[in-house]
């Protein structure tokens, strides 16, 4: 009953919020607006929906309700507010009669565009009109559209009451247009500092500035212009979000490394570049609590530096062990902070271990990961929530040795890193292969290929420019829409609960059952 409610308001409402959306996005509404307005609703010849027809009379006999609502502030026309409508409004329709209400909604916008040219002269075009419309068409069209901008809706009415913990999460300095929760943003380098002979922190502030808002140990997929195309990448987040003027990201440079060397190069203070997120799941934050131990491996020291800076400023004596190994005492990143919070923090420890080095350079605990090294350091370490981070051998090692020692691995936290991605592995063994065909809705483009095929697999090889970074499961990056059909996952992590009931597929991970539609 309650959806059946909802869908009911949505299809009254939405013809007023599309209305304003369009014409009232310059704050002046003029009368040959609202007389289109008028006419489409008393004599819909445009509309061949059911649904609206049914509606649109109660669309014209509440209109001056709907109009106060908006006055007063409780109606909005925000892309969130129409995002939530039409999510409503097309949940559990047919496909048949969904494409009718999709069809009809982009024609009365049409229509409500060509008023507001109409009254901006014949030989002008309303500008801030055509971008609320070329908005509206994103979000009628496409579910991963709608689906983010809803999703970001009702994170904003949903906040909740800032505590001592979680305050730093939840600022509420302004309102919420000045807050990054997720999505696209332009980001214009302010500082780069030389934390090792090949490693750099990039300090960037969005434009136009906002407050960003993550979790530590989140990371961002930056799109970056090289050889002439856009090549993404995901490196961690290293600031806290207790800081949340800034962003950064602490990258090394890799031998023969793409990315890592166009940074350490190009990116230079007063540059801009765009970047999406945060992603990821590998965080302190609604997950296993302290005391910590923190274990990182060369430049993997990232995230959970990230972490040690929000506990140790929104926690008054935060109880952390920090483990940090690298192959020289030249290549330790943070080296100098950590020994700083140590100093600040009775509680805090930092112990730096050398794989490389010799008794003439490094008097300080040498070698590999092991329970006994690890107990030395860190007696208490079976009773901590250990998160770690580091090159692959590191951390498989790393959680073997913790896993045969009777470790509970329910406070076990990992977090992988590489450098470029690398093909997407072979679907597993006993996987028979049968026809399926895959239709990228944004092109119209239809594949033929194998149920052991990967989505994104096939539309990097049809020449589709589809996101992607880890090709792991794990980033989140590849996140698309299965708008028909079904798919088989190898690897799930990088969905949340959110994600599986909009349903978002990863592209890198998923293989198509049959005919499969997606909104590429």
């Amino acid at each position: 009953m309650t959806a059946m409610k909802d869908k009911s308001a949505a299809a009254i409402e939405l013809p007023m919020l599309l209305f304003l959306r369009i014409a009232d996005g310059d704050g002046a509404l003029s009368a040959q607006e609202m007389e289109r307005f008028d006419a489409l609703l008393h004599s819909p010849d445009w509309c061949r929906s059911s649904l609206l027809r049914r509606s649109l009379p109660r669309t014209e006999k509440e209109k001056s309700a709907l109009w106060r609502r908006y006055i007063d502030g409780d109606l909005s026309a925000d892309s969130g507010a129409v995002a939530v409508a039409l999510d409503s409004l097309f949940s559990d329709l047919p496909a048949e009669e969904r494409t009718l209400v999709e069809q009809d909604l982009l024609s009365f916008s049409q229509r409500i565009l060509e008023a507001a040219d109409r009254q901006a002269g014949w030989f002008k075009a309303d500008e801030k009109a055509h971008a609320s419309f070329d908005a509206l068409n994103e979000l009628i069209r496409r579910p991963s559209a709608r689906g983010h901008a809803a999703a970001l809706h009702r994170m904003s009415k949903t906040r909740p009451v800032p505590t001592d913990s979680d305050g730093a999460l939840h600022l509420s300095l302004a309102g919420d247009e000045a807050f990054w929760r997720g999505g696209r943003l332009p980001l214009r380098c302010v500082r780069v500092i030389e934390e090792t002979h090949d490693v750099k922190t990039f300090d960037f502030v969005s434009e136009p500035r906002k407050f960003f808002c993550y979790k530590p140990g989140q990371f961002v997929t930056l799109e970056l212009p090289i050889a002439g195309r856009t090549v993404r990448r995901s490196y961690t987040i290293s600031s806290s979000p207790s800081r949340p003027h800034m962003i950064s990201v602490t990258i090394k440079r890799v031998d023969n490394g793409l990315v890592s060397n166009w940074l350490h190069d190009n990116l230079h203070v007063g540059r801009t570049l765009f970047a999406d997120g945060p992603h990821g799941k590998f965080t302190c934050i609604d997950a296993a609590s302290g005391p910590y131990l923190f274990i990182s491996g060369g430049s993997g020291v990232t995230p959970v530096m990230s972490m040690a800076r929000w506990l140790c400023d929104t926690t008054a004596d935060p109880d952390i062990r920090f483990l940090h190994f690298a192959r020289r005492p030249e290549d330790f990143v943070f080296g100098h902070e950590l020994r700083l919070l140590e100093s600040r923090y009775g509680g805090f420890r930092s112990d730096f271990i050398c794989s490389r080095a010799t008794p003439d350079i490094w008097s300080g605990p040498t070698g590999h990961f092991s329970i006994d090294l690890a107990t030395k350091l860190a007696p208490d370490m079976m009773t901590r929530a250990i998160y770690l981070c580091g090159p692959d051998g590191f951390t498989e090692s790393v959680r073997g040795a913790l896993s045969d020692a009777g470790f509970d691995m329910s406070r076990f936290a990992q977090e992988s890193f590489g450098g470029a991605p690398g093909k997407t592995t072979a679907p597993p063994s006993n996987v028979e292969a049968t026809s399926a065909r895959i239709v990228f809705s944004a092109t119209g483009k239809e594949v033929e290929c194998k149920s052991t095929d990967y989505v994104l697999d096939i539309a990097l090889a049809n020449g589709i420019d589809a996101a992607h970074s880890c090709r792991a499961g794990q980033c989140g990056v590849c996140k698309t829409t299965a708008l028909e059909g079904k798919v088989v996952h190898d690897c799930t992590d990088g969905l949340t609960e959110d994600d599986v009931d909009l349903g978002l597929i990863l592209a890198c991970r998923a293989r198509p059952d049959g005919k499969l539609v997606v909104d590429l």
